[in-house]
């Protein structure tokens, strides 16, 4: 009967938002590989760094909408969303990065490489590339950026990957260079995927106002909380891009993003609720993409926080909240319950992990045992980031407050809340609605950006000495037996310690026109659009 009700909350929920749950119908890209070893040699990756595919069209134009504002126009600074990270990525450019579906690393910036020692590996860099200003890209450039992603001074977003794994960068030529790493890595290549290469003549600042890089297209202008324009980079080293600008409109209310797709006023949109999807795939004029992705979405909890410290509080807040319930009506179609911290295409994911089912009867017994007495518990939604993250918010709290616990819930946007969780060890919220996808193909990482500690890149601050020590042992590693007993340890700790309301994963929509060719939805939630045309 209590399951029962809470479907029924859920369904009033719904109902209350004028919304009706649509079939998705969209079909899935290959997942991603499931191990990740960087190849020695690649392509220019077709999504990150591809040449144009058709004649452009002088003058043509593409406009895109998201959801999300751009908290900071250096791609490496924290604060960002794989929206503005994918918007900021047409300027900037990395060493390597991986195939859409994930299966392999390709070169971008760099042609092949290799390691060359157990700490060094060796990188053949493409000749003939500028930057915006003109400025050639070169061995220099990389020994700079290498230099400031691994400077103390300087806090990029991927120190949680980055830190105590990657070493100081070495020139060998003007196109050729060494990277060398803290400890023996064989992920390494996986984690310059988040690197950008700058120019060394452009101070941090200005990168952060007026962004430099090697792209297909320049920095033209920013309004904040409305815009970002690039425009074709004429000299760009992969051809001439397709498209003479592109605007990236920002619009937070969704209702609004689908009007603007289907008006055809916008080519492409990111973050779609069910409700939208079959609205899209219907119309004559708009398409969906879809890709199964490595994202687990969960309402993270400080694990420095006096009432939540105690597992049995965690343990109760995991039963009282129905996945089921939540996946097969707010989210049909678009996410499954998870049965670990892993989604099912990541290295070493396992599918037994439970003890988590529904179950309020077990939830109210442990609350009990444990003496809460109805202490406050602040949980923040920020939405605005993931597919009807507001229903999901609201849906998890009313669970929790009906097994009898007292949360104080704080019903922000998600540029709101993630202001707030740049406070760090002073932010306010016991807990949040958070997603992170493993975008590195590196299962101790992504669990890493959550757990490790002081240095996680979420400020959960969870400790647990078992879970270091797998950890450490994961991280040096040297073959995928080691690696995977590590990492599964790392997985079997914070699931059984209960560290966070584990909840979903979710698949990617993009909604398109139905013009708009040659674009491929990514398995790390990322979009890009230099290898498109509008026909």
């Amino acid at each position: 009967m209590k399951r029962l009700r809470q479907v029924g909350v859920l369904l009033g929920a719904l109902a209350f938002a004028a919304t009706a749950c649509g079939s998705d119908g969209a079909s899935t890209t290959a997942a991603p590989a499931a191990t990740a070893a960087p190849a020695a040699t690649a392509a220019p990756a077709a999504t990150a760094a591809p040449a144009a595919t058709a004649a452009p069209v002088a003058g043509q134009d593409l406009v895109v909408a998201i959801a999300q504002d751009l908290p900071v126009l250096d791609g490496r600074l924290p604060g960002g969303s794989a929206a503005s990270f994918s918007a900021l990525r047409h300027i900037a450019q990395p060493l390597v990065f991986f195939s859409a579906d994930g299966q392999v690393l390709e070169g971008v910036l760099a042609e092949s490489w290799e390691q060359i020692e157990p700490q060094r590996w060796r990188f053949k860099l493409r000749e003939g590339v500028t930057f915006h200003n003109g400025n050639a890209f070169n061995a220099d450039s990389v020994v700079h950026s290498i230099g400031k992603a691994i400077d103390p001074d300087f806090s990029p977003w991927f120190r949680y990957a980055s830190g105590g794994v990657i070493g100081p960068a070495e020139k060998v030529d003007e196109y050729t260079v060494d990277i060398t790493t803290e400890i023996v890595a064989p992920l390494m290549p996986n984690i310059l995927t988040t690197i950008d290469m700058v120019d060394a003549a452009v101070s941090d600042e200005d990168q952060n106002t007026n962004p430099v890089g090697t792209g297909p297209y320049s920095f033209e202008e920013f309004l904040p909380r409305s815009s970002l324009t690039v425009n074709r980079y004429d000299a760009y080293w992969g051809g001439t891009p397709n498209y003479a600008s592109i605007t990236f409109r920002i619009i937070p209310e969704q209702s609004t993003r689908v009007a603007a797709l289907l008006n055809d006023e916008v080519s492409a949109i990111n973050a779609i609720s069910v409700e939208d999807i079959q609205a899209i795939e219907e119309a004559s004029n708009t398409k969906i993409a879809s890709s199964a992705t490595t994202r687990h979405i969960m309402i993270a909890l400080r694990g420095d926080r006096d009432v939540i410290s105690d597992v049995r509080i965690r343990q109760a807040m995991n039963y009282a909240v129905d996945k089921e319930a939540i996946t097969s009506t707010i989210l049909t179609g678009i996410a499954s319950p998870v049965d670990g911290f892993l989604a099912p295409s990541m290295p070493y994911a396992r599918s037994n992990l439970g003890p988590w089912p529904y179950d309020p009867d077990k939830a109210a017994d442990l609350l009990a045992e444990a003496g809460y007495a109805g202490e406050s518990i602040q949980i923040a939604i920020g939405a605005g980031r993931y597919p009807s993250d507001d229903l999901v918010g609201l849906a998890v709290v009313n669970m929790l407050e009906e097994a009898g616990l007292n949360i104080d819930l704080q019903a922000v946007d998600y540029s709101a809340m993630q202001a707030e969780l740049g406070n760090r060890i002073d932010a306010s919220y016991d807990g949040w609605i958070q997603g992170w996808g493993a975008s590195l193909l590196d299962s101790g990482g992504q669990l890493n950006a959550f757990f490790n500690g002081t240095d996680a890149a979420l400020p959960l601050f969870y400790e647990n000495a078992g879970y270091k020590a797998a950890a450490e042992r994961a991280a040096i590693a040297t073959n995928n037996e080691e690696r995977s007993a590590a990492v599964q340890e790392m997985e079997d700790t914070i699931w059984n310690d209960a560290a966070g309301i584990f909840l979903y994963f979710p698949v990617e929509n993009m909604g398109l026109a139905s013009n708009l060719n040659g674009f491929e939805a990514r398995f790390d939630e990322f979009f890009f659009f230099s290898g498109t045309t509008l026909d």
